[in-house]
Order: structure tokens, then sequence, then C-alpha cells
């Protein structure tokens, strides 16, 4: 990982869009191909993949179930009654059964932080790499939760997350660039990636990004609300970008590290075949997951007036604690490397790319796939 780009010292997110080398890209796996040993366990593991699959999905249709029961005629945007919570509290057992068919084993420590966050009404924040994440977070806090809008409209997961009362995002929010956003001296409410942005809870009336988040947190009758500030997933080598928007309303907030321990398959959310992947993440002899919940982190005065400087020095609590280098990418990478159709081959061995694509093999200029994006 020492030779992918990162940020150096306190300086703001620099785009790497015109000479973006996909060698050191956090969003194409390289690091566990398939070979002759994934082989093997894919013959051996699959006959019991099924079972395991028909259970979890079994399990999937279930938390689909005790939501829509849960939020069933109920304003998505108000609190809910103790009969409904308790409902969705319930309902987080059915995530924890879905990462036992997953293969999932999965350690815990810092639990004892989680009662002083909630003291502080803290939000909650986590790194993101992996469709997981979602699931553990359920599973851990019942959470609510901060979600691009189309999730929304997903068949069956938008109906388990219902219950779960999500601040929705419109999806062409998360395409903008975070270096063209105001970086300092921002208001709470007025900050670059809210200003004028707003976000809705369902069919609530649409209000600004940063007014909702304040009110959740502000409003102890609802359930702790988690984000992942890097509002895209990598591939668990590095800490993306951090948007500010976790950070504009000033408040203290709990950090959730999330790290993948895997030899054989990594199963970040990034540039892939989801269905093959997930068979291979399914034919594992396990899949391990650590989750460090670290004590609430308290902003300074300054801090709280400066989202921007407040997310770079949580941002560094990240890197820190977790081990890993801070690289200075995001959605915007992430979604113009995915319309340039650059991918790895099935087996994780070769770079694929249009014709006349890539510049000396593994260089390629996104800007005019990121102009697409937007």
């Amino acid at each position: 990982m020492a030779n992918i780009q990162t940020r150096v010292g306190g300086s703001p997110h620099v785009s790497t869009l015109s000479r973006y080398d996909t060698l050191t890209s956090p969003f194409l796996e390289r690091q566990t191909p398939f070979n002759a040993w994934e082989a093997f366990k894919l013959v051996l593991l699959f006959p019991l993949a099924i079972p395991r699959l028909i259970l979890g999905v079994s399990a999937v249709f279930v938390l689909a179930g005790m939501s829509f029961i849960a939020a069933h005629g109920w304003p998505i945007e108000k609190p809910m009654p103790p009969w409904r919570r308790n409902m969705v509290k319930a309902s987080r057992h059915c995530a924890g059964f879905i990462l036992l068919m997953l293969g999932f084993h999965i350690k815990v420590t810092g639990w004892k932080n989680v009662a002083e966050a909630r003291r502080v009404r803290a939000l909650g924040l986590f790194n993101h790499s992996s469709w997981v994440d979602a699931i553990a977070m359920m599973w851990l806090f019942a959470p609510s939760g901060v979600s691009r809008a189309s999730n929304a409209d997903i068949p069956v997961v938008g109906t388990c997350i219902r219950s779960f009362q999500n601040i929705y995002i419109p999806d062409d929010k998360l395409a903008r660039e975070p270096h063209k956003q105001p970086a300092s001296n921002a208001s709470p409410m007025s900050n670059g990636n809210m200003n004028g942005d707003v976000a809705g809870t369902g069919g609530s009336v649409a209000k600004p990004y940063s007014q909702l988040i304040q009110e959740r947190v502000d409003d102890r009758r609802f359930p702790m609300l988690m984000m992942a500030p890097e509002g895209t997933c990598g591939d668990n080598r590095c800490i993306l970008h951090f948007r500010t928007g976790a950070f504009v309303p000033g408040v203290p907030v709990l950090p959730v590290l999330l790290k993948y321990r895997f030899k054989h398959h990594n199963p970040s959310w990034i540039i892939i075949n989801v269905g093959w992947e997930f068979m291979r993440l399914m034919c594992q002899f396990y899949n391990r997951l650590d989750i460090d919940i670290l004590p609430p982190y308290i902003p300074s005065s300054v801090e709280a007036r400066n989202p921007a400087f407040y997310a770079r020095n949580v941002r560094e609590v990240f890197s820190t604690h977790m081990g890993l280098p801070q690289v200075d990418q995001s959605h915007v990478e992430f979604k113009s490397l995915e319309r340039s159709g650059v991918h790895m081959s099935w087996d994780g061995r070769r770079l694929l790319a249009p014709e006349g694509l890539l510049q000396d093999g593994r260089f390629i200029d996104l800007q005019p796939f990121t102009k697409k994006s937007k």
C-alpha cells in the first residue's frame, strides 16, 4: 500500500482524475485473485452454501416483514412509539443471523463506549468498504442511517430499512466533487456540501440535509444516527476522503472501526462482478470482521465551527487506530472509473479497459467520465 497516493498534511482534497492510477486504485480489487485453492474451496463448500443461502434469504424476508409491520401507517420522520421501536430492535437479530449465514465471525471491542455515546447524543461514524457494513450496524445498534435515495426503491431491501427511519440523500448529491466544496468558516446550516441541498425521510417535506441530521441528533426519541462519512466503499486498504456532512452539526461523534481480516477473499463492495464475488464470499471456511468502538470524540469549539477541520481530525483518528493510509479519493473517482468501463477480469488477475483508454498500461484520464456523472 506504500505506493498509493495519500494525503499530505492537512491539505484539501486534490483530484487525481486527469491521470488516474489504476494500479493503486482503491476501487479495483487485486489483493485476492482466484486461484487453485479458491477453486478447491468452491467445489467443496458450494453444496453447503446453498442451504445457508436459503436460510439467509428467509431471514431477509422475516426482517422485511417485521420492518413493514413496525413502519406501516407511521410517518417515517416522526419518532416511533415504544411497541414499534421494540419491533425494530427485535428485527436486528435477523441481521445477526444473516451475518452468521454469510460465514462471518465477528469480534466487537469497546462496547462500553456506546453508553457514553448515547448520553452525549453522539453521531455514529463507520468506515465503509462492504455491503456487509450496513448489516453489521443494524445488528449492533438498530440505528437510523443516512442512505442514498435509490436504496429505498430496492425490492425487499427498501422494505427492510424503512422502519429504521433513514435519512435519504438524492443520488446526484453524492456525485459532487468534494474538493469543490468550501473547506472552512462554514456555519452549521450552510456548509458547502449542504447549502441548498435537500433530503427526505420517505414522503416527508424535504429539508436541508444538515437540518435533518441536527434534528435527529437532538431528539432523544430517535435511535442513534449512523453515517459513513466516506460516502462510498473502498477496498479495505485505506481511508477515503471524508465528506463534511456528518460534521456540520458540530456534535460529538462515535467512531466505529470496521476491519475485515481476510487472506483469500476481499468482501469489499467496489467495481466487481456482484454475483461471482458473493459466491466466493459464501465459499470461504469463515469470514472475519473486527469491530472496534472508540470513545466518543468531543469536538473543540474550533472543530464545531469548522466542519472540514473537524472531518480531517476524525479521519486522522480512523487512520491512526486502523493503521491505514488516507487516500484522497471519493465517490467521484469511483463513479468516473465505473463509467469508464475499466475493471478487473473475473479472476482478479488482469486489468481490462476499452481500447486506447489506458496510458502507459495503467493511467487513465477520468475527467470526461466525471462530466457524464454530473
